[in-house]
């Protein structure tokens, strides 16, 4: 009977343990069906326009208007060298929103009042970047010569910034703090910028898009003088076309439109001027 009782529990405990190694008891052990997805080819990025289309015939410009009277500002970009008893010895500019201003930014800022920048209450030499509002007024414009021509489709467009002078030589060569030395940067006080009424020749170059009503209702710059934005887009504005044709029916187009302008502007004024803290200028 004894024997019997020893059988029973050897058999109980080999039973437990076939149990305990059963597949639906051991989860770490479960097979799991996992998707792997086959890897895919690359693609190489082509050298391509998105503004071109293809089309039978360009635009033909009907008729236009050159808005008189248009109030027009921009943002001038300038750095100061300013030494450490505030007095500005220079600037450069770097960026200009108006054709005929790069002189006036250049003796403005340089004829300004500054507080001196510091470190740990010192007073130091630096370089500063200054933001002025300039605004004033587009009197009155003619074109002098204009074309529409379709976007090159090997060619996306870049936007191009006007060439604008360097620091005078000497300015290269004086001692400036790094801004990360400095507790305060130079601030301005009085700055006066501001030019006469004058007659400018202005050169743009844009893309217009033209839709298959014959009018146009954007553009993108790609050589221009950001402060008349304002005017540009009145101009354009009063656009009439004969739209692109594609099969002989009208179409929706972008085109390349380069033109000079005559224009007469009003004086010239910074409204508005801060010292920029989140940018820096290496003359370097």
């Amino acid at each position: 009977m004894r024997r019997a009782s020893i059988v029973f529990c050897i058999l109980g405990l080999i039973t437990m343990n076939l149990m305990a190694e059963s597949p639906s008891n051991r989860a770490w052990q479960q097979r799991i069906d996992i998707e792997v997805p086959l890897p895919i080819p690359q693609v190489s990025l082509q050298s391509a326009n998105p503004f071109a289309s293809t089309i039978d015939s360009v635009p033909k410009l009907l008729t236009s208007e050159t808005p008189r009277k248009v109030a027009v500002s921009g943002q001038a970009i300038a750095a100061a060298y300013v030494d450490s008893k505030g007095q500005c010895l220079g600037a450069a500019p770097l960026e200009v929103p108006f054709p005929g201003l790069t002189g006036a930014i250049v003796e403005g800022v340089a004829d300004g009042r500054f507080d001196p920048a510091t470190a740990n209450e010192r007073t130091l030499p630096s370089w500063v970047v200054i933001e002025m509002t300039i605004e004033g007024k587009v009197k009155e414009a003619e074109v002098v010569s204009h074309q529409l021509a379709l976007p090159d489709p090997a060619d996306p467009p870049r936007t191009i910034s006007r060439a604008l002078p360097p620091p005078a030589g000497n300015l290269l060569q004086l001692p400036a703090t790094p801004p990360e030395e400095l507790t305060s940067l130079a601030l301005p006080k009085r700055l006066k910028v501001r030019t006469s009424s004058s007659e400018q020749e202005v050169s743009a170059q844009v893309l217009v898009h033209v839709t298959a009503q014959g009018r146009c209702d954007r553009y993108v710059p790609i050589v221009i003088d950001s402060g008349l934005d304002r005017w540009f887009s009145a101009y354009f504005a009063t656009w009439k076309l004969d739209p692109a044709t594609y099969q002989g029916e009208p179409v929706e187009a972008w085109m390349v439109y380069t033109a000079r302008f005559r224009m007469k502007l009003s004086a010239l004024e910074a409204t508005i001027y801060r010292a920029m803290a989140d940018r820096q200028f290496d003359p370097n």
